[in-house]
């Protein structure tokens, strides 16, 4: 857990666990790909969700996707998982295989299948 408390990280401490530079972070933020929280003094605080989802987009990114085709993947990928029933798990694996690249997938499955 960061030093933040509440599972909160800096900037710095963010930049360490995806390889993005600070600059990207806060060019991501601005399209509205994150949206981390700030502290009373205005210093973002990334949750875990926030550093999840920063590598997915780098993997998507390395993969060959553009900001605007990752930005609408994932918003269709938050669409669906409200859509989603709790039972229906062949569908959530389809949703979520489908964020990931292709040699990813299969990982993502096994990672499913132990639930």
């Amino acid at each position: 857990m960061s030093r933040e408390g509440k599972g909160l990280h800096s900037i710095g401490e963010v930049e360490k666990r995806t390889g993005l530079s600070a600059r990207q972070i806060r060019y991501y933020e601005s399209l509205g790909l994150i949206n981390p929280p700030r502290t009373a003094g205005g210093q973002r605080r990334y949750t875990e969700s926030d550093v999840l989802r920063l590598l997915r987009i780098k993997q998507m990114k390395d993969s060959g996707f553009d900001l605007k085709s990752i930005k609408e993947k994932i918003q269709v990928f938050e669409q669906n998982l409200q859509e989603l029933s709790v039972n229906d798990i062949s569908s959530e694996r389809a949703v979520l295989s489908s964020l990931f690249p292709v040699s990813n997938r299969a990982i993502l499955m096994k990672l499913l299948e132990k639930k």
